[in-house]
């Protein structure tokens, strides 16, 4: 089960062009496409006569035209033309998906289009900035989301899994500060007088001994925000301090189905030098690191497979994960209650 009424990433802005694009969010199938004044657009990615794959089509104008029997939709999802007839009957249209291009993404929403309020999207503005040279990537996991978020919640596996890019021995023992909040989960962490990990010493130039600080926000169901950063050792806030790292990263988990998910990340930087071409290394450390990560997250899941009764226990740092899944299952049983009300209200017709 996953929540729907929420913003999930569908795709970088440069994912969606005038080719169809087929993908599959929250076990729905969805074509994604622009419009000949580069509108982007999310419809169900089937025909509603023959059932046929609209992905196959092809965008003119007018809209998306069935490879099968030739029927055009528009950009409401509404049939606009039928071939060899001229009457188009009521009824006869796709579902179309509220979605937003935002900041170089594109924001798709699966549940109840009356509910989907653009005000919530989470900013990610940072995302290509003036003065904020930004990595980024996509990662098609075999793994359910909710292990992704478990890792991304739990920074105690950086020491263990992380050895050359993210780890810092203080992190075990480092328990963050966690506030909750209507939407997610706050998370509040500094670390004094301490080794700069590998990634963050590379792209600083540090050579001696910093502080360190992260700040995260996890936005329900699945946005992790991540405002990390070194500093040389100092007084006060290491955020504040001249001579800073700031990374503000963004992972953007999609389920796909039960066991895949669609992971985007950017990785928006501010170097406490000139070397602007410092990103792409941080851009292929990062890479590194959730290529170390899925290695563990995937065989994680194969072990869950193999043997679906076993329950997890857990320890006091998975604090921030325990709570996330708790305010998941709220919401998830929420949905649930509001479905049978839901059922009874009559779809309009848009074609």
């Amino acid at each position: 089960m996953f929540v729907k009424n929420a913003w999930y990433v569908a795709g970088m802005a440069t994912d969606c062009s005038r080719k169809p694009l087929a993908r599959t969010f929250l076990n729905e199938k969805v074509v994604l496409f622009r419009t000949h004044d580069g509108h982007a657009v999310a419809l169900e990615d089937r025909c509603c006569h023959r059932l046929a794959p609209l992905s196959l089509g092809d965008v003119e104008d007018a809209g998306i035209r069935c490879r099968y029997h030739g029927m055009v939709f528009n950009a409401a999802g509404a049939c606009v033309e039928i071939p060899g007839q001229e009457q188009i009957p009521p009824g006869m249209c796709v579902r179309r998906f509220p979605l937003v291009e935002r900041h170089g993404l594109l924001w798709i929403w699966m549940g109840d289009p009356a509910r989907a309020n653009p005000d919530d999207i989470v900013d990610v503005h940072w995302n290509g900035a003036p003065g904020w040279p930004t990595a980024s990537g996509y990662i098609h996991y075999q793994a359910n989301y909710q292990l992704i978020a478990d890792n991304l919640l739990d920074f105690t596996h950086l020491t263990f899994v992380h050895r050359t890019t993210l780890a810092n021995n203080a992190f075990p023992n480092a328990r963050p500060e966690i506030t909750p909040f209507e939407r997610g989960i706050r998370l509040n962490r500094v670390i004094r007088d301490c080794e700069p990990s590998p990634l963050h010493g590379m792209a600083g130039k540090f050579t001696g001994k910093v502080d360190f600080w992260n700040r995260q926000v996890w936005w329900l169901p699945s946005v992790f925000e991540n405002w990390a950063g070194t500093a040389p050792l100092g007084e006060g806030e290491p955020h504040e301090r001249a001579g800073a790292l700031h990374l503000r990263h963004f992972s953007l988990l999609t389920p796909e189905t039960e066991q895949t998910t669609h992971y985007f990340w950017v990785q928006p930087c501010q170097f406490p030098h000139d070397d602007a071409s410092m990103i792409e290394k941080v851009g292929q450390g990062i890479a590194t690191a959730f290529a170390e990560d899925r290695w563990v997250i995937e065989a994680q899941q194969q072990v869950i497979n193999s043997q679906p009764d076993a329950k997890m226990r857990s320890v006091r740092n998975d604090a921030a994960l325990g709570r996330v899944r708790y305010m998941i299952d709220r919401l998830l049983e929420q949905e649930a209650a509001e479905a049978p009300a839901a059922r009874t209200i009559p779809i309009a017709q848009t074609a």
